[in-house]
């Protein structure tokens, strides 16, 4: 929808405002590459999950990996408590960053042109004769809003330029500013304006990220009083588009919620620390929680460094969950295997995307296990897992990565790599339901490689690692439209451990496939277990 362009000081405003309230399948559950010095190195037997106390680790000089971080990627990483129970992701938006006070964004006409220089595609729906008027005509003003975390766009905005301020009301098809002349102006439309906004017309105007007439009616009137006092804190530009294209998302369904136990996370909070890095080469931000079994500290002893384990310390294998937003609320019954003796101590490291991102949109997936999956696994491989190194006592060799759906075609992708890394952070991996047949994958240029293995047994003579190959009974149906003429899951699983077992001494398979009574994502959290447990 175009601007309305009238030669007065307040269209001069409004126009430059106007411009941020009009809105332009599931596979659920669903590096710096160094080239190996050798072959990959074999899991030995203590890979398998077998019951052990904490207290009866092996005494050891820990294996150190070489850490690839640029010094920007090392500069954006932060460490703290666990943040899921306070379920960061209902904040909704970048707002939510600035929850006390009054807070505006505020466009200059330099911002308004520089962003024009920059961003063309943006005003692309504009005539020439029409692009030439607003750059004439735009002059600073503010963009939208936030007080108390809450955002609003500009449908109703303090003005900037000798006119007090400003609202849009939606008449003949298009929108229309109206002036208001002062406070008392203000005050008497605000009711009737409240009402106006709940009408079909305006649903895909921003008004505000969680429209409440009666909460916004107070915030308007505190947030020109604010501007009329000068007292109020500067938005970052583009707050309020990325404010409103978060609203967007969630109208089209995306989910930011995490899938979380609240009372068995409450009970390993104090377990668990939290990590935010970001990747340069995915130019994606990643939340990374790392849960230690209880005694892990004394056991450890030394927990980073080239000396660490070498006075009596224990190294723990690492066991990494791809998709935290599903995977994390398995955490807190693995840490409860270990503490019963059950399972083998381990370190349990989930990786997920920030929070600010729909962790289980597909989309989303697909830009990390399909489309980017040689970075993820630079990222993995050559940043994160050394970073960790360095903080905590890892056996690497007898670490696992786990991945599911699309990230089961990422941790077939990362096995059948991992002999193109020096760093070999893995001795393990499980490779569930991958969805080798979904659109994401088959759409890769590289495609015709992954039934090849990329080429692993062409680089190798025999498998160093290990594989477990899951999937569910009866997820084939769920899926068959899907498969065209290729493998079902369940036909891929166990084709692929015959092509893997096929280079090895029949009596000591790398692989191993097992079907769980179950459809694509039920038995995970059995799966889980049975692993650490040992009894797989």
């Amino acid at each position: 929808m175009k601007n309305i362009y009238k030669k007065t000081k307040l269209a001069k405003a409004a126009a430059a405002a106007l411009s941020i309230i009009v809105m332009g399948e599931c596979f659920c559950g669903c590096g710096k590459k160094k080239e190996s010095t050798g072959s990959s190195a074999p899991a030995s037997d203590e890979g398998q999950a077998t019951s052990l106390s904490l207290d009866t680790g092996r005494d050891l000089k820990i294996q150190t990996l070489k850490n690839h971080m640029s010094d920007a990627e090392r500069a954006s990483v932060t460490e703290g408590p666990l943040r899921l129970l306070d379920k960061p992701w209902e904040k909704g938006t970048t707002a939510g960053e600035y929850g006390d006070g009054v807070y505006v964004e505020l466009w200059t006409r330099e911002d308004f042109l520089r962003d024009m220089e920059e961003h063309p595609e943006v005003y692309s729906y504009m005539t020439p004769e029409e692009l030439e008027e607003y750059k004439a005509n735009c002059v600073s003003s503010i963009r939208g809003f936030t007080v108390d975390g809450r955002n609003y766009g500009c449908m109703i905005i303090p003005g900037c330029v000798d006119v007090y301020g400003f609202y849009y009301t939606y008449k003949d098809g298009q929108f229309e500013p109206s002036e208001i002349r002062d406070m008392e102006d203000l005050k008497r439309i605000l009711p009737d304006l409240m009402k106006e906004y709940q009408k079909e017309e305006y649903k895909y105007a921003y008004i505000s990220d969680a429209f409440d007439p009666e909460q916004m009616e107070k915030d308007v009137i505190r947030v020109f009083e604010a501007v009329e006092a000068k007292q109020y804190q500067k938005l970052p530009l583009n707050t309020t588009s990325e404010c409103f294209e978060r609203l967007l998302e969630k109208q089209r369904g995306l989910d930011y919620s995490w899938e979380l136990d609240e009372d068995a996370v409450a009970a390993i909070r104090d377990q668990v620390t939290e990590y935010h890095l970001h990747d340069d080469e995915l130019d994606r931000d990643f939340v990374v929680h790392v849960a230690v079994p209880k005694g892990y500290e004394e056991a450890a002893k030394k927990t980073a460094g080239e000396d660490a384990g070498t006075d009596g310390g224990s190294a723990f294998p690492a066991f990494v969950l791809t998709d935290a937003v599903w995977r994390f609320n398995d955490i807190a019954k693995l840490l409860s295997e270990m503490e019963a003796g059950r399972a083998k101590p381990q370190i349990l490291i989930s990786i997920g995307h920030d929070y600010s991102i729909s962790n289980s949109d597909n989309m989303e997936r697909a830009a990390v296990f399909c489309e980017g999956k040689d970075k993820f696994l630079d990222f993995i491989t050559d940043n994160l897992m050394p970073y960790l190194g360095e903080k905590y006592a890892i056996d690497y060799g007898n670490s696992t990565l786990f991945g599911h759906s699309l990230g089961g075609v990422f941790s077939h992708y990362a096995l059948f790599n991992s002999d193109r890394y020096e760093n070999q952070p893995f001795g393990c991996y499980i490779i569930g339901s991958p969805a080798f047949w979904s659109p994401y994958s088959r759409e890769m240029s590289d495609y015709p490689e992954q039934a090849k293995d990329y080429g692993y047994f062409e680089r190798n003579q025999t498998m160093g690692k290990s594989a477990f190959i899951t999937a569910g009974s009866d997820e084939d149906e769920d899926y068959q439209e899907y498969f065209q003429d290729g493998d079902s899951t369940t036909e891929s699983i166990a084709h692929l451990a015959e092509r893997i077992n096929a280079h090895c001494d029949p009596g000591s398979p790398a692989a191993q496939s097992k079907l769980y009574k179950s459809h694509h994502y039920q038995y995970i959290p059995e799966m889980l277990v049975e692993y650490a447990d040992g009894t797989r």
